[in-house]
């Protein structure tokens, strides 16, 4: 029987790399749609407009830049922002390697689930109820996880490799610990604990939620290594509980809870309405892992606010619910400590993101690590019902279940495809998630901005007005988005600058101090040739916003259309300063020292633009005419040919009449009509 056993078990070891080879084959077949997946949401601010990530070299000067958070105030998510910007120094903003790595991260999360399931279910306290089918149970339960549409948004949505990621490296540290605590020899003890150690430094560096690692730790080896008997739990009681002291103290100190509780203010839920939330939302979860139709998944969710124990009626029965689950998980936690675990687990990694944080309510995205131990659950149920039908003959219904397993597993798949097919375009998205969460502003907010981006002008208006009449918000600050953009609509597209001033004004109430409204209603005064009062708006904005090159490009308009070209001078500088890449400022101050008569300067710094921009009209109308003046050839050729060609069969009214039209853009105010005479002798000379 020994022996007979030993074959068995060399059998099952021998299975377990088809069967890792099997899953991760299954995975890259049903993601390998998103590997042309396009940017959305936060990745625009995270990767797209985030400087930090944007290496040119691997010295550690830009490595260490990419630890910076977004906010340029602190380490934040170091390792996941390393990872982008790794990305981007390799092949800049082209998708694919950026999917190929959320891939590779999703099969080594799966690879891990397996191996820390395979290698739990053999310990000796589970010994005799799973041990001989735990490569089977390790499958179905990996297969069940790693294909679950609730894993989309942490695969294919590309900022969301912090979640992945952490999770890669959470399983990674729990199966390392799990090698430790059982391996023989002193040795090969620390050496698993030490690859432990960093697997959770590397997961606690790509997203805060891996701080519950220790804890989960501690719960797993007490549980599922020691045991849960009386005498285990009391030896375990002090010490455990000095260390989860020590961890609450250290998280105060880093994090100040006073800080955090601050973030209510911005928010459309007090803490209170957030914690009788989230047990409805938990539910809802689980139910989107047991029933995983394609019309329940989408990136944000409407969420009923519960603000008070009967409102909805089913908060209550949902804080009940969970009471009555961690009670059941206590309960038999000595008699089925793996069925006790995998309840805790799901619970414990919930804590930072379900609890007291104000965080917004709902992503799906955040059950990527609780639930590898919620489909573990399902993965033996099933295999125990299997197990009873085939022992007692119930062939038939046997071959039924088999059946559904496989078909369930399949429909899984396919729901991840298709959606996957839904990150080929931002639009698509957010048309998805219009549909699917119609009370929300955000998504129609979301939706006008993709409108706009394709040129649908009124579409965009009218997903930014849905947005206002929905009147609901994740944030305060929110409100002022649809404002703004369709402050921005009547200010470009319907050239109604008076409106849009209103829809500005009304987005500054909100927020006051968010310096594009200052800016875009700066540009509205100017269009209005109200330059007086927009004087005074970004007299006000820059003192505020001192760091902003567009405000001072924007006030050296100003300052140069009000006569004033010396502070139009002024400020350019200043703009070039804090960007020596914007050209506007050039503009202005080739055009200011034009009218103030320095023309070595103005050539100077015309010719500087012109390097940058060198089809612009203005420019070269204003070379044309400098170099008419001070009877400098050299300028005025090049100009006047350029023009000429700029012109092509067009007549001269034709290309003129393609100037800018706003004072915001345009510096060059004289008659161009009156530069032909030069612009010809120009061009006689070229051809002399």
């Amino acid at each position: 029987m020994p022996s007979l056993l030993l074959i068995r078990n060399q059998y099952t070891f021998s299975l377990i790399p088809l069967y890792i080879f099997a899953v991760c084959v299954f995975i890259i077949v049903i993601y390998w749609n998103s590997i042309d997946g396009s940017f959305v949401f936060d990745d625009t601010q995270n990767i797209i407009s985030n400087p930090n990530i944007h290496i040119q070299t691997l010295d550690w000067q830009s490595i260490k830049g990419t630890f910076e958070s977004i906010r340029n105030t602190s380490f934040d998510r170091p390792f996941a922002y390393l990872t982008f910007g790794l990305n981007y120094y390799f092949h800049e903003f082209d998708v694919f390697g950026y999917h190929l790595v959320n891939l590779i991260v999703h099969c080594l999360s799966a690879l891990f689930l397996y191996l820390f399931i395979f290698h739990t279910l053999r310990l000796p306290i589970l010994k005799g109820r799973y041990e001989e089918h735990a490569a089977t149970i390790a499958l179905l339960a990996t297969v069940l996880w790693a294909t679950s549409p609730i894993q989309v948004t942490a695969v294919t949505y590309i900022v969301q490799r912090m979640a992945s990621m952490a999770g890669m490296f959470f399983i990674m540290a729990m199966f390392f610990y799990l090698k430790g605590r059982t391996a023989q020899g002193i040795w090969r003890k620390v050496s698993y604990f030490i690859i432990c150690f960093i697997a959770g430094f590397l997961s606690l560096a790509t997203k805060e939620n891996a701080a519950l690692l220790p804890v989960v730790l501690f719960v797993f080896d007490l549980l599922l290594i020691q045991g849960a008997t009386r005498e285990n739990i009391r030896k375990n009681i002090l010490w455990g509980g000095a260390a989860l002291l020590c961890l609450v103290v250290v998280a105060f100190i880093v994090t100040n809870p006073l800080n955090i509780l601050s973030g209510y203010n911005n928010r459309e839920f007090t803490l209170t309405e957030r914690l009788l939330t989230q047990p409805r939302i938990l539910i809802f979860y689980v139910s989107l892992m047991l029933y995983p139709v394609m019309d329940r998944f989408t990136l944000i969710h409407e969420v009923q606010l519960s603000t008070s124990l009967f409102t909805p009626w089913t908060t209550l029965p949902a804080i009940l619910f969970w009471v009555g689950v961690v009670g059941f998980a206590l309960y038999i936690v000595r008699k089925r400590p793996l069925i006790s675990f995998c309840i805790l687990f799901f619970l414990i990694n919930h804590l930072i993101e379900s609890s007291f944080i104000p965080l917004e309510l709902i992503f799906e995205h955040r059950n990527y690590i609780p639930s590898m131990t919620l489909f573990l659950l399902v993965a033996i149920g099933i295999f125990q019902l299997l197990e009873y039908l085939k022992t007692n003959k119930k062939f038939l219904a046997y071959g039924f279940v088999a059946l559904l397993l496989c078909f369930f597993i399949f429909d899984q798949g396919h729901t991840v495809v298709k959606r996957n097919e839904l990150f080929h375009h931002p639009l698509y998205i957010w048309e998805d998630n219009a549909q699917k969460a119609p009370g929300l502003s955000r998504t129609y907010t979301n939706l006008g901005l993709e409108y706009w981006a394709l040129g649908q002008y009124e579409k965009a208006k009218q997903s930014y007005l849905r947005a206002i009449e929905a009147d609901r918000y994740h944030r305060h600050s929110l409100r002022a988005a649809p404002l703004i953009n369709l402050g921005s609509y009547y200010l470009y597209i319907a050239e109604d600058p008076v409106t849009a001033i209103e829809y500005f004004e009304q987005a500054r109430e909100i927020r006051p101090k968010y310096w594009p409204i200052w800016y875009r209603q700066s540009l509205a005064l100017i269009h209005l040739d109200e330059l007086e009062y927009a004087a005074m708006v970004l007299e006000q904005a820059t003192q505020q916003i001192q760091t902003n090159a567009d405000f001072h490009v924007l006030y050296s308009f100003v300052h140069l259309h009000s006569g004033d070209e010396e502070r139009a001078v002024l400020h350019a500088r200043q703009a070039m300063l804090l960007n020596p890449e914007n050209s506007q400022a050039l503009k202005v101050m080739g055009e200011a020292h034009r009218r103030l008569g320095n023309h070595d300067q103005a050539i100077n710094v015309w010719q500087d633009f012109l390097r940058r921009n060198p089809n612009d009209l203005e420019a070269h109308l204003s070379l044309v005419d400098l170099g008419s003046r001070t009877g400098r050839n050299e300028v005025l050729i090049p100009s006047a040919v350029r023009l000429l060609s700029l012109k092509g069969e067009q007549t001269w009214e034709e290309l003129f009449s393609t100037l800018p039209k706003y004072k915001s853009e345009l510096v060059f105010t004289d008659d161009p009509m009156n530069l032909l005479p030069p612009i010809r002798q120009g061009v006689d000379l070229a051809m002399q």
